[in-house]
């Protein structure tokens, strides 16, 4: 059964950093030098100082990791991060837009008990490659906290586990953050025994499907092996023994997925109707139209089929 548990998160006191929305940062995975630059000129406590940290020229490898636990250091002791006085699950709504439609993603954070891939109730779609594991793992052993969450699906048809949460946060007023696309963060901490015990039992039977963050996840497993060896995990609720996860449930209305769109280069010389007849050794193509509205025909038929089979290529 996948095992989820409470935890006493640190967060931002925001008498001393002011707006949330200035401190928070995407994962490290998907920020770039331009946006690095605009989150750190945002504020002297940006995550990002911890999250990714490039090194300056001239300074020794692993600078970075040893500048972040400095920096989470420096943080707790001014006040600028606190701890939660009691355990909590954290609901998390997300609002966002895709083509003018305006979305709520609903889903909790949680700290989930770590299982190796094939051997428990947590399951992976895709592989991993070992330089950002290693990047994280000393990420890991700097600081010894979990920075940014790994996001997990379950399946929850009714929306179950989420109306419970909805029923436990009504009438509170959340902490709120925009990031630097717009999107709207807001949180709320639960720490009543009731409804984590309810949420337990609730996820208790339901697999976990890691939507994003494999490589957090397996670095997380990596870590934990090792602070086994070294004798430092006594028994099996030891915080090494789980990882910080985002849930939210498969039925969840605001659960959108979109098609990953790739650019193909480095083939010289490669003629459209090369290209076509190397295809149709292995597809049935049909020609939709030309730019802009070939592209939205080919969309529409994609969404109309509705399956994984149909490919678009221009």
């Amino acid at each position: 059964m996948a095992e989820i548990r409470a935890f006493s998160g640190w967060r931002y006191n925001l008498a001393r950093v002011g707006e949330l929305s200035a401190v928070v940062a995407p994962p490290y995975d998907v920020i770039g030098p331009e946006l690095e630059a605009q989150l750190l000129a945002r504020h002297p406590a940006n995550v990002v100082r911890v999250e990714l940290g490039k090194e300056p020229p001239n300074n020794p490898d692993n600078e970075r990791y040893a500048r972040a636990a400095r920096h989470l250091h420096e943080w707790k002791v001014n006040g600028t991060l606190i701890e939660e006085s009691d355990p909590a699950i954290y609901v998390c709504h997300q609002q966002f837009q895709v083509e003018g439609r305006s979305y709520t993603r609903r889903g909790f954070l949680a700290r989930l008990k770590l299982e190796p891939f094939g051997a428990g109730h947590v399951y992976p779609h895709e592989e991993t490659m070992p330089g950002p594991k290693a990047d994280r793992l000393k990420l890991y052993h700097a600081t010894g906290m979990n920075i940014s969450p790994v996001f997990g699906m379950y399946p929850d048809r009714e929306n179950e586990v989420q109306e419970l949460l909805e029923d436990a946060i009504r009438g509170q007023t959340p902490t709120e953050a925009v990031d630097h696309l717009g999107v709207v963060s807001r949180l709320w901490p639960l720490s009543k025994h009731e409804v984590v015990s309810r949420l337990q039992g609730a996820m208790g039977p339901r697999p976990i499907f890691i939507a994003d963050g494999h490589h957090r996840y397996e670095t997380a497993i990596r870590y934990r092996e090792e602070r086994r060896a070294a004798g430092a995990v006594r028994d099996d609720e030891s915080p090494a023994d789980f990882c910080l996860m985002m849930c939210v449930g498969m039925g969840d209305p605001g659960l959108v997925i979109l098609p990953t769109h790739r650019l193909i280069g480095g083939m010289r010389g490669l003629r459209a109707e090369q290209l076509r007849s190397l295809l149709a050794r292995e597809f049935d193509i049909e020609d939709v139209g030309d730019g802009e509205a070939g592209g939205r025909a080919t969309w529409e038929l994609i969404e109309a089929d509705g399956g994984q089979n149909l490919l678009g290529c221009g």
